[in-house]
């Protein structure tokens, strides 16, 4: 699975032929429910509270630097943007790379990762992302 950052870089060829790792083989997941840690529930409170820049909340946060530091990790679900912190949904999506990416070789089709902050979000309608099974 290739980075999220994979659009940044200005590649003019990528070579991952017959890769074993690139296979497009989905399975059925059963469904899981989400239960957070409350660090992580306090976390996106105080995260969807920092959108709001006259919010008091935001404003306590901001003068602890412990608070801020813990923070300033977070990242985004790529089908919400609702921000997290620790629980995330290790997904990948699979594009075309030298369209998307602009090759002059053809590399065909390859994942690219990317994260949802839940279930509920991986569970829902029109995307086409794929959770990540690690054989155990």
């Amino acid at each position: 699975m290739f980075p999220e950052g994979i659009y940044h870089c200005s590649l003019t060829e990528l070579h991952c032929d017959e890769n074993p790792l690139l296979e497009h083989l989905p399975v059925l997941s059963q469904n899981i429910n989400d239960v957070f840690y409350l660090k992580e529930m306090c976390a996106r409170m105080l995260l969807r509270s920092f959108k709001d820049r006259n919010s008091p909340l935001r404003k306590q946060c901001m003068t602890r630097p412990d608070i801020v530091n813990l923070l300033k990790d977070a990242r985004k679900c790529v089908l919400c943007e609702q921000s997290y912190l620790y629980s995330w949904l290790e997904c990948v999506h699979f594009v075309d790379a030298k369209n998307v990416l602009k090759l002059s070789n053809k590399a065909g089709t390859i994942p690219i990762r990317a994260c949802l902050c839940s279930y509920e979000c991986f569970y829902s309608e029109n995307h086409n992302y794929f959770a990540v099974s690690y054989p155990t």
